[in-house]
């Protein structure tokens, strides 16, 4: 063993907890990494392998009311020119959910399908099918958050359920009520199954259905770009059908299907750059403890080089132990990630998303990112950090210029109004300049980290807020076509009537017209000419009217004579005029109706530039003098900008922004007029102008709208209504991601306060340790410990303290321009909103943890020995 080879042991016994605590943090580190990267590795593999497996569609369109087969057939004639296309009905019903016993009362919502057999098929991991009309398969993550096992009794709009499955749909991995909603909710909203008889007794119960069409295309080879163009053919062909498309949304831009991998592949990115940035920290801190050995080993390395010694095996001797440590850190917390955090961190994304059973995957690429880079990138740097410090002759060494460039290193005269602690300390943050600053950047980094983990919540519950804030009434009511609140009762009998009728199959009504027309023109021939011939054709007539009609009742459940009565009140509206709405069945009462206000809604699509999608914008076309929208001035062209969309896009005065219309396929530009034309919250991502300029630019009738705005509960018509917003879904959002983030929020915590830690452990042991010889000198002169501690101690309390207050403003810029980068290609634009608390707690966290490190500090000055002051220097 060569001499040099014989200082490793006593080396690494006298640093013992410098290389113990880098090994732990950079172990613990890649364990977390590695585990991470394995388990969003194997989760990427499973989504990318689901839409084969699965058959998951490649999109899906929304219509008012039910589409004929004639309208389906010019939607499938117009996909001819890319290989065809099979649509699919999708129908559901968002019905009200209640647990038979334990319910707490909070409003729930399951988006109930027939089961499917063609596309988008479930995957169950409990149970079976349903099969019966009351059998309910319920979504894997909204039945573990709500408490429910197969065998449970569940309430579905007022119908009792048996839950007989727990199962996955392949179209909703993330639970999103609106496709432009910013984050799921698995806790009140959630997916089911039951059968074709079990959704038909929803839609009896009440429940509305939503009219939902499937497509996949035969080539599922197709590109984005021709799957688009198809798509907007469908779309106009189903509209030159005289079928109203409410919605398109190809598979990805479904975030049900598309927004799970998107999240991984997300978070691998920033898991990845996580590590590198510690990797890169805990290498500079190896530099700048290394550099302190070598100054306080100065005069060795000097006699070494002039014994004979080359700098390349000094160099190799001061990397050997940095090196070791490295590597041995990377091989173990890559083995211990793989073996034992893979789990916990596949249920951080199994807790949020429903996704089928779960199988590892192996990659090679985790071994490098995760081992081998890290190890490499760390000698490479504390490498060059040495070969940096190695450039000085032995005569420099041995004089102990090597922290100096040249000649004899001159100290910087200070006032001599200072009194002699003052100065004293000041010296020690002048010589260790250097690691100080080190110290700077390691507590921003575990600073940024620790305010980013305090601060998330109260970001999301502040971005809800600002959503329940935004919603200007109770109950927010969207419409599948005009609708009107007000009526008289034999208006409402009539369209009651038309309503029931509609349920029916039409060709019974028009075989049962058809006898009446019959009966009519025998009955003329009776009276023109009376005969047995034309009696016999009157009766038969009669007949045939009576069985038709028997036929309606059947079909409506009722007898004759009140289908007989029915058709007559139906027959009283006036059909050939466009410009009659419906009228609501049910009577709401004159308070309800009068506080309630008409509006429009439809939505746009902006681009983000750069490759990040598309965000989703919603007009609202409102009154002038509206009740609920206050102070928003619209009316005379003006078009008003929500504040979330000038601060997301950074529009200013005079802006012109395209927007554009998927169902037009028509681009329409807005000219942003300046602040006096912007209204609300910088959560808000609304578009506001007057009723009657919306029904202008979208080439409405005059007294369209599409929407009600209401403080008290209406009772609407389930074949025109679409949705309800109210604020209890807005405050949903801050909960469901409170859910989502406790573990996450716990891991960030505990590694942050680890960091925070080891660097003020590390650094500031490398100021003492290059203070010992005037420590020693200082107790030489009768200098007590407790005297030396507050010299050396408090020097090193000023330079934390001054750290962890400055680095506040950085950090705050810091996690706006990061939430900013990380939440472009989100919808919706949440503002990073750090509470005075946070930051309190960040520097109080610091504090705490730089004291338990001043304790260990203060008995490592007692244990300075006087012997240190009677050590040559030359």
């Amino acid at each position: 063993m060569t001499p040099l080879a014989r200082r490793l042991p006593r080396e690494l016994r006298h640093n013992l907890g410098k290389y113990v605590g880098i090994f732990l943090l950079m172990c613990a580190s890649i364990a977390l990494t590695s585990g991470f990267l394995l388990a969003a590795h194997s989760i990427s593999v499973i989504i990318d392998g689901m839409r084969d497996e699965y058959a998951i569609e490649d999109g899906r369109f929304t219509t008012s009311f039910e589409a004929t087969e004639a309208q389906l057939d010019a939607a499938r004639d117009a996909a001819d020119g890319v290989g065809g296309v099979d649509v699919y009905e999708n129908f559901s019903v968002d019905a009200r959910f209640r647990k038979a016993e334990g319910d707490d009362g909070t409003s729930r919502t399951l988006r109930t399908y027939a089961h499917r057999t063609e596309v988008d098929l479930a995957a169950y991991c409990e149970g079976r099918v349903p099969e019966a009309d009351d059998e309910v398969a319920v979504d894997r993550v909204f039945a573990t958050n709500n408490g429910l096992s197969v065998g449970d009794e569940v309430t579905l709009t007022g119908r009792t359920y048996t839950v007989v499955g727990i199962m996955t749909q392949p179209d909703s991995q993330a639970l999103f009520a609106d496709n432009s909603d910013f984050t799921v909710n698995t806790i009140t909203y959630g997916v089911a199954e039951v059968s074709q008889a079990g959704l038909r007794a929803l839609e009896d119960a009440g429940g509305a259905a939503a009219y939902t069409y499937s497509f996949s295309f035969r080539d599922r080879s197709l590109s984005v770009a021709e799957r688009t163009d198809a798509e907007k053919d469908m779309v106009s062909a189903l509209t030159d059908a005289d079928a109203r498309v409410d919605d398109l949304v190809d598979a990805d831009s479904n975030q049900g299907i598309g927004y799970a991998a998107s999240d991984v592949t997300g978070d691998s990115a920033m898991w990845t750059a996580l590590l590198d940035i510690i990797i890169v920290i805990m290498a500079f801190v190896f530099v700048v403890l290394t550099n302190a050995t070598i100054e306080d080993e100065s005069a060795i390395i000097g006699t070494l080089l002039a014994s004979g010694y080359r700098r390349r095996e000094i160099v190799l001797h001061y990397l050997t132990l940095p090196a070791v440590v490295g590597v041995l850190a990377s091989a173990l917390g890559c083995v211990l990630g793989v073996t034992f955090f893979t789990t916990p961190m596949k249920d951080l994304y199994y807790g949020s998303y429903s996704l089928p059973p779960f199988q590892v995957s192996w990659d090679w690429s985790i071994f490098l990112k995760c081992a081998v880079a890290p190890a490499a990138l760390l000698v490479l740097i504390t490498l060059l950090g040495l070969l940096r410090k190695m450039g000085k002759t032995p005569l420099q060494f041995l004089r102990h210029e090597a922290s100096g460039k040249s000649g004899t290193k001159r100290g910087f005269r200070l006032p001599e109004r200072l009194g002699f602690a003052a100065r004293f300390r000041i010296r020690v943050f002048l010589r260790n300049l250097g690691n100080f600053a080190t110290l700077f950047v390691g507590i921003g980094f575990a600073s940024l980290l620790l305010l980013f983990a305090l601060a998330i919540l109260p970001t999301m519950n502040h971005y809800a807020d600002n959503l329940v804030n935004s919603l200007v009434a109770e109950h927010q009511y969207t419409l599948k076509a005009p609708v009107e609140l007000e009526g008289t009762d034999d208006e409402r009998a009539q369209w009651k009537a038309a309503e029931r009728l509609q349920g029916i199959d039409a060709r019974l009504l028009t075989a049962a017209e058809d006898a009446a027309d019959a009966l009519g023109t025998a009955t003329d021939e009776l009276s023109s000419s009376p005969s047995l011939d034309t009696m016999q054709k009157a009766k038969d007539a009669a007949d045939e009217l009576y069985a038709r009609m028997d036929d309606v009742a059947d079909a409506l459940g009722c007898t004759r004579d009140e289908a007989t009565g029915l058709i007559e009140d139906a027959s009283k509206i006036d059909a050939d005029d466009e410009d009659v709405h419906p009228v609501n069945t049910t009577d709401n009462g004159a308070e309800k109706i009068a506080q309630a206000e008409k509006y429009a809604v439809y939505t746009l699509q902006y681009d983000r530039g750069e490759g990040n999608g598309e965000e989703t914008v919603t007009v609202y076309g409102i009154s002038p003098d509206s009740a609920y929208w206050k102070d928003v001035n619209v009316g005379g062209g003006r078009i008003v900008f929500g504040g979330g969309l000038i601060d997301k896009f950074g529009l200013s005065e005079g802006d012109t922004v395209s927007m554009y219309d998927k169902y037009e396929d028509e681009t329409r530009k807005m000219e942003f007029a300046g602040d006096s034309c912007t209204w609300g919250s910088r959560s808000d991502m609304n578009l506001y102008m007057s009723l009657d300029d919306f029904n202008d630019l979208f080439g409405n009738d005059a007294d369209y709208f599409n929407a009600y705005a209401s403080d008290e509960e209406l009772e609407l018509d389930p074949l025109y209504f679409a949705s309800e917003t109210t604020p209890d879904d807005m405050r949903a959002i801050g909960d469901q991601f409170t859910g989502m983030m406790d573990k996450m929020i716990g891991m960030l915590l505990s590694l942050s306060v680890f960091i925070f830690l080891l660097f003020i452990y590390l650094l500031t042991k490398a100021v003492i340790d290059r203070s010992a010889r005037s420590i020693s000198y200082m107790k030489v002169f009768g200098y007590r410990g407790r005297e030396i501690s507050k010299l050396y101690i408090r020097s090193i309390t000023i330079c934390v303290v001054a750290s962890l207050v400055l680095c506040l403003p950085l950090i705050i810029g810091s996690l706006t321009a990061i939430f900013k980068a990380m939440l472009i290609s989100y919808s919706g634009n949440i503002e990073i909103y750090v509470p005075w608390t946070a930051m309190a707690q960040t520097v109080a966290a610091g504090l705490a943890t730089y004291l338990a490190v001043a304790a260990l500090h203060t008995r490592s000055i007692k244990r300075v020995s006087l012997s240190e002051a009677l050590k040559v220097q030359e």
